[in-house]
């Protein structure tokens, strides 16, 4: 068999240099992506919040930072957090996987609570309730060095009717009210706080009560709901 002369050349000069390159690609690793929402995003306060968390693209494990834009922070996106003071708040959620890092942020807008509205219920008035912080708030917070020492004052509350008064206070922010009373010396609670951010709430209400002190038929007496005041209070190191 006779070969043409050009492809006699190109057939040396493919076998000189061996088979043709094949260029490779690959495809590049999708970036960590993630988003967040708030649920409910306002509402009046205190306001409980739900957090979802949709992660995509991590690579290995992976974990998760809050800061709910109060000054609390968390690790666990499926906690509920409440917000008890009105204001515009900024949730952020950080996604940490591997060398990757990502992160969202909601608004989060919490409505001063329904004042309740004042008159009589069966003849029995509304309390006039006084809310004192020492040292002074300035507008619901207070700020300053650790340890803070502060002093909520209920005293200077008073009833039209002469009703006894009734006093709680929640002075770490829990929902939990540590303190309860209707004497003179429940009227006033003082916390020493450590670095960092809490909310305290002290709230008075009236029992309708002829023969005051010495009702003994709790469930007849007459109540207002309980007005409350809440202080956000900061300590700084």
């Amino acid at each position: 068999m006779r070969l043409h002369k050009g492809l006699a050349i190109a057939l040396a000069w493919a076998t000189a240099t061996g088979p043709a390159c094949q260029e490779t690609t690959s495809e590049a690793t999708p970036a960590l992506a993630i988003e967040c929402a708030a649920v409910p995003a306002s509402g009046q306060a205190p306001l409980t919040v739900a957090f979802a968390l949709g992660v995509r693209n991590a690579v290995g494990a992976w974990n998760v930072s809050l800061s709910y834009g109060d000054g609390s922070v968390g690790t666990d996106p499926d906690a509920r957090h409440v917000y008890r003071v009105a204001g515009d708040y900024v949730a952020s959620i950080t996604v940490n996987a591997g060398s990757e890092s990502a992160r969202c942020s909601v608004p989060i807008a919490v409505l001063a609570a329904a004042a309740p509205t004042p008159g009589p219920v069966d003849d029995n008035s509304w309390p006039d309730p006084s809310f004192r912080t020492n040292p002074a708030a300035t507008g619901s917070t207070i700020t300053g060095r650790a340890p803070l020492v502060v002093r909520f004052n209920l005293c200077q509350s008073q009833d039209r009717d002469g009703d006894g008064l009734f006093f709680r206070f929640d002075l770490d922010g829990d929902g939990v009210y540590e303190h309860v009373g209707t004497t003179g010396a429940d009227c006033s609670r003082e916390a020493a706080y450590a670095v960092g951010t809490r909310t305290a709430t002290l709230c008075v209400t009236d029992g309708d009560c002829p023969t005051w002190p010495l009702c003994e038929d709790l469930p007849r007496w007459r109540f207002h709901p309980y007005q409350c005041a809440s202080y956000t209070v900061t300590a700084t190191p």
